[in-house]
């Protein structure tokens, strides 16, 4: 049975975005019939609402003994020293599961895949500080180099390894974030009461879900609904933390005379969101760039029509049934919007169809695909082709 090695930092102590992805990958390699024994390495303890995750995979969670455990002696423990500490303790292959390895590993002679969701700070250097973007070029562009396989969430992700880092194709291998299932399961009507009522949300809403930041582009929505007659649509709810853009987004509001139709929410627990999601009338996600767009999955799942940003890797994740709009242009997302709102025929085939292509991303078959790139790195074979994420039924567009 190999032995593999996890970076499981970000599962650990992140409670969004690589922080989930690393979790649904972990549980999905480990809890998969696959005979696979994991160790997971942090350089510091998980946070209590992870702490159980450990002992839920089955799998010893190594830290670094206490010399190494003040702030920078717990980076260097994790980038120049785990490779020597992975070599103890008989790790055959190790997966960084947030764009990086130890740089001491490859002298161990350990084979190595590293997940790459996207390359924003390099794609817009203008969202990140110098100095966060020199550490991510000093670590990452280092591990896309050396690593011996690379595991990019979207056909995007892949491109972007290519045209800006200069990563030769047959090292990439394309496999998306696993979904949550949690999205997929009906929840029932009471359930979904008291979550609306606990977050003091209406019973029909547009749905937003992500960080209020420049990225996501929740001006676009807000433009948008500014454009509809109030009488036939109703209010838009953004869920997610401010990273920056909460108060340009209320005076945008304001400023266009929907400020009494925008409901944000900073507040809405993890355990709520399936509740959330399954309520909503439309889902809208304008992101300008996304290594993948997760929500936009769990929104198909949860059986909500869904309206993203047209290109890029929106239509990987979205697929046939979704309708799509230029980030910014708002006219046209207020026309897409009005045409599900306007036709429940439309509305109904976009949540067939959402349904269908969403059982392409769960979280057992994308692990059984991740298993493949293992076994081929540990064979030293080619990496298995990219697997198409819609089929042939989903081909021919149900939205028309």
């Amino acid at each position: 049975m190999p032995r593999l090695g996890f970076d499981a930092v970000r599962a650990l102590r992140n409670s969004t975005g690589l922080g989930n992805y690393g979790r649904r990958v972990l549980r999905g390699v480990l809890a998969a019939d696959s005979g696979v024994r994991g160790v997971l390495y942090s350089p510091a303890p998980p946070r209590p609402a992870y702490a159980g995750l450990p002992a839920e995979l089955g799998a010893p969670l190594v830290l670094p003994s206490p010399l190494w455990r003040t702030a920078g002696a717990r980076s260097w423990w994790r980038s120049g020293r785990l490779g020597r500490r992975a070599a103890a303790d008989g790790v055959e292959l190790f997966h960084g599961l947030s764009h990086e390895i130890p740089r001491d590993l490859p002298q161990r002679g350990i084979p190595s895949v590293v997940s790459f969701l996207d390359l924003l700070w390099v794609r817009y250097p203008g969202l990140y500080p110098r100095v966060d973007r020199l550490s991510y070029e000093w670590r990452y562009r280092w591990s896309a180099e050396r690593a011996t396989a690379i595991v990019a969430a979207s056909r995007q992700t892949a491109a972007d390894l290519r045209d800006l880092y200069g990563i030769a194709p047959d090292r990439i291998a394309v496999v998306p974030p696993p979904a949550d299932s949690r999205f997929a399961r009906p929840v029932p009507e009471a359930e979904r009461r008291e979550a609306l009522a606990r977050h003091a949300l209406p019973r029909s809403f547009l749905l937003s879900v992500g960080t209020l930041e420049a990225r996501k582009n929740q001006r676009s929505a807000i433009a948008a609904l500014a454009q509809l007659d109030p009488s036939r649509t109703p209010p838009l709810v953004l869920v997610g933390r401010d990273g920056g853009s909460r108060a340009e987004l209320l005076r945008l509001a304001t400023r266009l005379g929907v400020a009494d139709r925008l409901l944000i929410r900073d507040a809405v627990r993890d355990a709520d969101l399936p509740a959330v999601m399954q309520s909503a009338a439309v889902f809208l996600y304008p992101s300008l760039f996304e290594g993948f767009g997760l929500p936009i999955i769990e929104a198909l799942a949860a059986g909500v029509p869904v309206i993203t940003t047209a290109g890029g890797c929106f239509e990987e994740a979205g697929g046939p049934g979704t309708l799509y709009a230029p980030a910014t242009d708002a006219s046209a997302l207020a026309a897409q919007l009005r045409r599900v709102l306007d036709d429940a025929a439309l509305a109904e085939r976009m949540r067939r169809a959402g349904r269908r292509h969403a059982r392409r991303f769960a979280a057992a078959r994308l692990a059984a695909r991740l298993l493949g790139v293992y076994q081929s790195v540990l064979r030293g074979e080619r990496l298995p082709a990219d697997a198409d994420t819609a089929t042939e039924e989903e081909q021919d567009r149900c939205a028309g």
